[in-house]
């Protein structure tokens, strides 16, 4: 009787376990408010032109701060300044200004994995594309 009930024990334990490696993993989904997604610190992993992009080594990283601002860490001096600039987002373009905003670049943007895609708008510039990796 002993042996039937380790037997069964068993076989449900290895049937229970293969079940729980079958699971599916659920695809990565952001938060759906632009404004949500963009919060936290973002380093330029790619630059370029349009659509053709080629890996770039950052000296500094982005923060995107709560309030509309926007910090900067420089891996070099150690540095941490919190820009006089602003930003804001909505559900088309990211916007980077003065505070005053006589100053404002205008980019679409795309988020994807821990990613973020912009692309000037507003002027032309040697580097158009700049692809960021978000920092954990």
């Amino acid at each position: 009787m002993k042996r039937k009930t380790n037997l069964f024990i068993m076989t449900a334990l290895f049937f229970l376990m293969g079940g729980m490696a079958c699971e599916k993993e659920e695809p990565y989904s952001p938060p759906s408010d632009p404004k949500q997604i963009i919060l936290g610190k973002w380093e330029i992993i790619e630059r370029g032109v349009g659509d053709v992009t080629e890996p770039y080594k950052s000296i500094r990283c982005v923060e995107y701060l709560a309030d509309g601002r926007m910090a900067y860490y420089y891996y070099d001096t150690k540095e941490y300044i919190v820009s006089d600039g602003i930003y804001w987002i909505d559900g088309e373009f990211l916007y980077w200004g003065s505070q005053d905003k006589s100053l404002v670049y205008r980019y679409s943007y795309k988020f994807y994995e821990d990613k973020m895609w912009l692309q000037y708008i507003t002027i032309s510039a040697t580097f158009d594309t700049f692809i960021y990796q978000r920092i954990k």
